[in-house]
C-alpha cells in the first residue's frame, strides 16, 4: 500500500511550530498590553478593523468573525454608532438585513491606534539586536498572510 501524500506541513517539526505558536501568543500579547487602554474593547478595534479590510458587512457576518454573541455584537455596534465610528444602513440584496459600514472617523480613529502600536513597534524593533531586526523583517509578508487566513 502506497504511503500518504506529505504535504509541506507534515514536513515541519512538530516542535519548531510549536514554538513558533508559543512566541506568536506572547508577542500578541505583548501587542496588546503596550497598546493604551482606550475606550473600545478588543472586539470593538477588531470589528473596527474588519470592516475597515472587508467593507461593510452584516451583524452576523460580524458575530461569526469575532465569535461573539448576536446580542453582544450588536451591542457593540450600537455603541459605535453613537460614537459615530460606524452606521448601519439597509443591506441592498435583503431589504430585512442591515450592512454595517466603517465612517471616516472610525477610520480616522483605526489609523491613529494604528499609527500608535507602529510607533511603540519601532521603538522596541529598534533595540534589538541586528540579526533579530532582520528576522522579523524578513518575515513580515509571511506575517501578513497568516494573519490574512480565514478562521476554520
Amino acid at each position: 500500500m502506497p504511503a500518504p501524500p506529505t504535504t509541506e506541513v507534515d514536513t515541519v517539526d512538530a516542535a519548531g511550530l510549536a514554538q513558533l505558536a508559543q512566541a506568536l501568543e506572547q508577542a500578541a500579547g505583548w501587542l496588546r498590553r503596550t497598546t493604551p487602554r482606550g475606550e473600545w474593547n478588543l472586539v470593538a478595534a477588531s470589528a473596527l478593523d474588519a470592516l475597515d479590510r472587508s467593507g461593510a458587512l452584516r451583524i452576523s457576518e460580524l458575530v461569526s468573525r469575532e465569535a461573539i454573541t448576536q446580542p453582544a455584537m450588536t451591542s457593540v455596534v450600537a455603541r459605535l454608532a453613537a460614537a459615530g465610528l460606524v452606521e448601519r444602513g439597509p443591506d441592498p440584496t435583503d431589504g430585512r438585513a442591515t450592512l454595517v459600514s466603517i465612517t471616516d472617523a472610525g477610520r480616522a480613529h483605526l489609523a491613529g491606534r494604528h499609527a500608535l502600536r507602529a510607533r511603540q513597534v519601532a521603538e522596541r524593533v529598534a533595540r534589538l539586536a541586528d540579526d533579530d531586526r532582520r528576522a522579523l523583517l524578513a518575515a513580515t509578508a509571511a506575517l501578513i498572510h497568516l494573519a490574512e487566513e480565514e478562521r476554520p
